[in-house]
């Protein structure tokens, strides 16, 4: 630790930290690691000051957050005020607020704060997901208009290929539907698996999906034909293979390109 981390403790906490500052620098001093020098720089600031930027970095926290889960800050801002307002005057900004990966991280700390109730958490969780997929090159790239590995045989195909997830489809398990017409301010708390697909020229879609079809699209890994997948899940081969075929046909599975099956070509 240094000056930078002990500047921005007394930031995100100044009512906390600079009475202690003024009373008792020493304990200060040996919390961060600073030098006589360093101390006198905290020191120097005064109360009002470490007050107002203290406000200004929430503001810019807030907005930061927005970034990745919006309606989830919104939800904090209006219904747990407290909560949000404990976890921006107890934590310090250590990403840069330029940087995807850094919202995520950011609004990952968040999500994990001990005092977010876990409804709000898991719709986080869900906001989070999407933005993660919106921002994977990846998954912008499987799903750009333009020819890919889809079989044009009918189901099921005589090469048996190997199935995979489309790079643009996440699957997620949540402890409350975040799916209710209600979320975030009501959601019911009942497990559900949700999968998302990135469209190319349309708004990601979420489609809440039963355990059954969440078990199946986990078998479809690149390794496994679609026979294989459905005994891995432990579900009717008839069944697990006309719901592939209609998986294919919506773009969610795809056959596994230049990967090897059983020692054979499986694309």
């Amino acid at each position: 630790m240094g000056l930078r981390e002990a500047f921005a403790s007394v930031i995100a906490s100044p009512g906390t930290l600079v009475p202690v500052l003024r009373a008792r620098p020493g304990e200060v001093q040996a919390r961060f690691g600073l030098s006589d020098a360093e101390l006198a720089v905290l020191a120097g600031v005064d109360g009002d000051s470490y007050a107002f930027m203290a406000e200004e970095s929430g503001a810019k926290r807030r907005i930061h957050l927005s970034v990745g889960i919006p309606r989830t800050v919104t939800e904090l801002t209006e219904h747990h005020p407290g909560v949000l307002d404990a976890f921006l005057t107890t934590t310090t900004l250590a990403e840069d607020p330029d940087d995807p990966m850094g919202i995520v991280r950011a609004c990952g700390r968040l999500l994990a704060f001990a005092g977010l109730p876990p409804a709000v958490a898991d719709f986080g969780r869900f906001e989070l997901d999407q933005y993660l997929l919106l921002n994977d090159a990846v998954a912008a790239e499987a799903c750009r208009p333009g020819p890919f590995a889809r079989p044009s045989a009918p189901f099921p195909w005589p090469a048996e290929p190997a199935l995979v997830l489309s790079a643009a489809v996440r699957v997620a398990t949540y402890g409350h539907d975040v799916t209710d017409p209600g979320a975030p301010g009501r959601l019911p708390r009942e497990e559900v698996t949700v999968l998302l697909q990135r469209a190319w020229d349309a708004p990601l879609r979420a489609y809440r999906i039963g355990a059954g079809t969440g078990l199946l699209l986990a078998r479809c890994d690149g390794t496994r034909t679609g026979r294989e997948a459905a005994r891995a899940a432990d579900l009717p081969e008839a069944d697990a293979l006309d719901l592939l075929e209609r998986l294919v046909g919506a773009d969610i599975v795809r056959t596994a390109p230049a990967l090897v099956h059983q020692g054979r070509p499986t694309a």
